[in-house]
């Protein structure tokens, strides 16, 4: 049996995010209620707007959590608050006006909500990541009516890219070594920061399974790892998520790159398969979001096909080539296939 159900309360965090906002439109399109987290109710007006829109008054609700390093951040927002105690959830009426609204307790969270920082010293990146991980699963834990958790990691946490080596990744492959580099290397060494943000996505996904393992929280708990993700942005004229490096391909850089795209909407499907489906109401699944290995001449050459009007730079020689074997076969069958990588570049680059 699915662990949600239908028109049950999904608490979504970091709802501004990229991935996050893919996540909630596919759970409201599924049927259920959605509760999004964001620093501020300011950053969601325009988001609630939309959604109120197109699914209805009170489908789509807002939770203030200003401090997500705040032990108990995320307590308010688990509960069902009632209007004339609470104002902090809100919707948009038919002016755009942000109204009070209340809802039962939340039955499934995505926690996508994170810390990004890029330092040389570990600890300024890695302590709040993990602080956060912590406080949400302990906020869940307290609160009965969570029965489905699924928590956002990254690809980084399994792997560093290593280009031109062939090796193998799995939902067992770990990068301890970002979290060595990240104490060892020297302060001048370019990498460093993105070694620290490596580990802190390996850390704090492993605080999170080494507290759903101590302490057998009434909920299931799984876990997604997307590599680089493309696809449409809601807002795309404020989006810094990495589905932005081929806007900028696009326009003429293409001096970021990445590996493994999967589609957005391929993610925010497997988040919502990790709360309700009933093949994952075990817990325990570490799921690779990942559609297979390309290089960025492919994308030149998906680029081409789609806009043969426009001129796009040669192809790069030599390749850097991904050799990496990803394991994503659990995603695949909950799934039942990838979005393609020229579909993945269109949705990404139609609006340009």
């Amino acid at each position: 049996m699915s662990a949600l159900e239908q028109n049950s309360l999904i608490l979504v965090t970091g709802a501004n995010g990229f991935i996050a906002t893919h996540v909630i439109e596919t759970c409201l399109a599924a049927g259920y209620r959605v509760r999004g987290t964001a620093r501020s109710a300011d950053k969601m007006a325009n988001l609630q707007a939309t959604w109120t829109q197109k699914y209805g008054e009170g489908k789509f609700e807002v939770a203030v959590v200003p401090n997500i390093e705040r032990p108990g951040a995320f307590d308010e927002a688990l509960k069902g608050k009632s209007a004339q105690r609470d104002a902090l959830y809100t919707h948009a009426d038919a002016t755009g006006t942000l109204c009070a609204i209340g809802h039962p307790g939340v039955s499934g969270v995505a926690h996508l909500a994170t810390i990004t920082g890029f330092s040389i010293i570990p600890e300024q990146v890695i302590d709040p990541v993990v602080n956060a991980a912590l406080n949400v699963l302990r906020s869940c834990a307290a609160h009965p009516s969570v029965k489905s958790v699924v928590f956002t990691s990254s690809s980084v946490a399994a792997s560093w890219f290593t280009p031109e080596t062939e090796f193998d990744i799995g939902e067992d492959s770990w990068n301890d070594a970002s979290v060595e580099n990240a104490h060892s290397l020297p302060d001048d060494e370019p990498t460093k920061p993105w070694h620290i943000y490596a580990a802190s996505k390996v850390l704090a996904e492993r605080a999170a399974w080494n507290f759903y393992k101590e302490t057998n929280p009434g909920f299931v708990f799984n876990t997604v790892l997307p590599s680089f993700t493309l696809g449409p942005m809601f807002e795309p004229e404020v989006s810094v998520s990495t589905a932005s490096w081929l806007k900028k391909a696009f326009l003429g850089d293409w001096s970021a790159m990445m590996h493994v795209p999967p589609h957005v909407r391929d993610v925010a499907r497997l988040h919502l398969r990790a709360l309700n489906a009933p093949e994952l109401a075990a817990g325990g699944a570490r799921m690779m979001a990942a559609a297979g290995p390309f290089n960025v001449n492919e994308v030149l050459s998906s680029l081409r096909t789609i806009y043969p009007q426009k001129t796009f730079r040669e192809d790069f020689t030599p390749m850097v080539r991904d050799l990496s074997k990803i394991d994503n076969k659990r995603g695949t069958a909950l799934l039942g296939g990838w979005r393609s990588l020229e579909e993945a570049v269109k949705a990404n680059t139609e609006h340009l």
